[in-house]
C-alpha cells in the first residue's frame, strides 16, 4: 500500500511565530517537504498585513502571537466574511497543549492545534491531514469554521444534529430498559469503585 503524499510545491504558507529561529526551522522543514513559497511573521499585524497583499494558502500560527493572539487572530480571520482567505487552513501551534487550550483552538476556528516543539514527521502528518480530511465549513451566529467534528458517531435514533449528517437510520431491537434498571447498573458500577 502507497501513502499519499501532499504537494506543497505550490502553495504559498504563512509562518507567525515571535521566535526567529522556530520561523527558520519552519521554513527548513516545509523546503524539505518541498514547499517553495513561505512568507514569515513575527506578530498578529504582520500576518494581517501579508494576508493584504498576498494569496495564502496554509497559516501556521503561534497560539501566543504578540498582538491579538493566535486564537484572536484566527477567530477575526474567520469571522470576517468577505475575507478571501475565511476558508484557508490554520494550524495553531501551542507550547501548552492542555485540553482546554486544544477546545479554545478547535472553537477559534483553527483546522488542527499543534504541541511544539514540532517534528518534521508531525508537521508532515498534520499538513496531511489537513489536506486529505478537509471538513465541511460551519456557519452559525457564534462560530465560523470547519466543523468540529472529526467523525460524525451520529445522534440517539441515528438521527443527525444537522441537515447534512448522513447517518443511517438505527432499527430499534425492543424496548428501552426502565430508568430504575439503567440507574441500578450505574449505581452499582459506582459503589464498586474505590
Amino acid at each position: 500500500m502507497t501513502e499519499r503524499t501532499i504537494n506543497l510545491r505550490d502553495l504559498s504558507i504563512l509562518i507567525a511565530d515571535p521566535s526567529p529561529y522556530l520561523r527558520t526551522l519552519l521554513q527548513g522543514m516545509l523546503r524539505g517537504f518541498g514547499a517553495g513559497k513561505m512568507i514569515e511573521a513575527k506578530d498578529a499585524a504582520e500576518v494581517l498585513q501579508a494576508l493584504g497583499k498576498h494569496r495564502i494558502d496554509v497559516l501556521l500560527c503561534d497560539g501566543a502571537l504578540p498582538g491579538d493572539g493566535g486564537f484572536v487572530l484566527t477567530r477575526r480571520i474567520r469571522r470576517e466574511s468577505g475575507n478571501e482567505h475565511r476558508t484557508m487552513p490554520i494550524l495553531l501551534m501551542t507550547s501548552d497543549p492542555r485540553e482546554t487550550i486544544v477546545k479554545e483552538g478547535r472553537d477559534a476556528g483553527a483546522n488542527m492545534v499543534v504541541a511544539k516543539p514540532l517534528s518534521p514527521g508531525n508537521l508532515y502528518d498534520r499538513l496531511a491531514w489537513v489536506a486529505f480530511n478537509p471538513r465541511q465549513y460551519i456557519d452559525t451566529e457564534g462560530y465560523f469554521g470547519p466543523d468540529r467534528r472529526f467523525k460524525n458517531v451520529g445522534g440517539p435514533d441515528g438521527i443527525g444534529r444537522r441537515r447534512g449528517d448522513a447517518i443511517e437510520s438505527v432499527k430499534k431491537t425492543g424496548r428501552a430498559p426502565a430508568q430504575d434498571k439503567i440507574d441500578k447498573v450505574f449505581n452499582a458500577t459506582s459503589n464498586g469503585r474505590k
